[in-house]
């Protein structure tokens, strides 16, 4: 039998981010905690920017006490922290919210860790991972994988909202990556491990995707430097494609559900960092349903271990 989802009043969470922290956050939101441990943060009056914090122990669900030292407790207050805690206090009223990890790192912050920030016309701030060490700090991740814990084989509602764990595997949602890079110059930063943990890299000096009423057409991704290859080039101009979604150019079936994953698909790919996490050798049944870059030589024909995708404004 489905056990009922657990609702939990937000002042109650409020007052333990207050409790704990000191910090007082904006006004207290909806939160709901399902019985898988997800919660959904209901943060944008378009619809739920879903599963993106996950609570740990479920013990941690009715005191503050209990609650301070849960993770989802600590991610909802939006600032940067390391496994030690205090986490640093919020932005006092008034004082503007930053746009993306780049006006954070600018500010003098440089440590990684999971920020809060309002890009161009969101009218409500969102929770992100940020980067502030890998080749001069300020990115901002929209999708991270290293273990195949998330499942990427996922319908368009779940692309577009986001999916996953900010301390995990996730995708930070085509809505935010649109509003991340339609309203100035992104560049994009591609890594991408192989099970020998050897990393690669793709730049593009230029990123940028299209709203939903275009598909979220993949815009801009070049010019490309690295030491990848460029594999995003086959896929300029192509809308984006999941299994419940087919707006790819194969016309005999569906790139995401042949792939595995969601992607710009065209007919099919020339990359797939959401497909899915294999950690084996291809062979010849699924040697396309895995994740791959395709200029690069996986050792021993083995798939992509990981991949993370970033962006930071082109100044």
């Amino acid at each position: 039998m489905m056990a009922a989802k657990l609702i939990y009043v937000s002042s109650v969470i409020y007052l333990c981010i207050a409790t704990c922290y000191g910090a007082i956050p904006d006004p207290p939101i909806e939160v709901e905690i399902t019985t898988d441990g997800k919660l959904d943060n209901r943060i944008d009056s378009r619809g739920p920017f879903e599963s993106m914090l996950k609570s740990t122990d479920k013990s941690h669900q009715t005191f503050c006490p209990e609650v301070c030292q849960n993770s989802y407790c600590k991610n909802l207050v939006g600032v940067s922290k390391d496994k030690s805690c205090p986490i640093k206090r919020l932005p006092e009223r008034g004082e503007r919210t930053p746009k993306n990890c780049r006006e954070i790192f600018e500010t003098g912050n440089n440590v990684s860790g999971i920020y809060e920030i309002l890009p161009h016309n969101k009218s409500k701030p969102i929770m992100v991972l940020c980067d502030m060490e890998l080749q001069g700090g300020g990115w901002t991740h929209i999708q991270n994988r290293f273990d195949g814990s998330e499942d990427f084989y996922r319908t368009w509602r779940d692309y577009k909202f986001g999916f996953g764990n900010l301390e995990g595997e996730f995708w930070i949602g085509l809505e935010i990556i649109y509003y991340l890079t339609a309203f100035e110059d992104m560049e994009l930063l591609v890594e991408l491990t192989d099970k020998n943990d050897v990393k690669y890299y793709a730049n593009y000096g230029r990123f940028s995707i299209g709203p939903e009423l275009d598909g979220y057409i993949l815009k801009a991704a070049s010019p490309y430097s690295g030491t990848a290859g460029d594999n995003m080039d086959y896929h300029l101009g192509q809308k984006f494609t999941t299994k419940d979604l087919d707006q790819d150019k194969w016309p005999q079936d569906n790139c995401a559900n042949f792939s595995m994953g969601g992607w710009w698909y065209n007919n099919c790919y020339a990359s797939n960092p959401n497909g899915q996490h294999r950690n084996m050798k291809h062979f010849e049944e699924i040697k396309r349903k895995g994740m791959n870059w395709d200029k690069i030589s996986s050792p021993d024909g083995y798939f992509l271990y990981g991949t993370r995708m970033l962006v930071r404004p082109k100044h």
